[in-house]
């Protein structure tokens, strides 16, 4: 990758547009075509060590928002279903 070459996606800065090059995705419209998961696996295929915070950011990327809000979104849903569960 050159420098000042950007795929210029959110949450998605240098060191992981290395990583996505390495797999083959080197625009905005592979991500996208691929797909968060897909390119999650296929980091996993590469060697990279399963990360929950790279699995949000890239899904914050597919869906346009902060990762932080997509992290903090999933532990309330994990909150409330056991909040369910305990009322059972």
């Amino acid at each position: 990758m050159r420098s000042g070459d950007s795929i210029g996606l959110r949450n998605i800065g240098p060191e992981t547009e290395v990583w996505f090059h390495r797999i083959g995705v080197s625009s905005r419209e592979q991500f996208e075509k691929l797909g968060a998961e897909k390119v999650y696996i296929l980091l996993l295929e590469a060697g990279h060590e399963p990360d929950e915070g790279l699995r949000f950011m890239l899904k914050g990327a597919e869906e346009d928002v902060d990762w932080h809000i997509l992290a903090q979104r999933e532990k309330s849903i994990e909150n409330s279903y056991t909040a369910d569960i305990d009322e059972s």
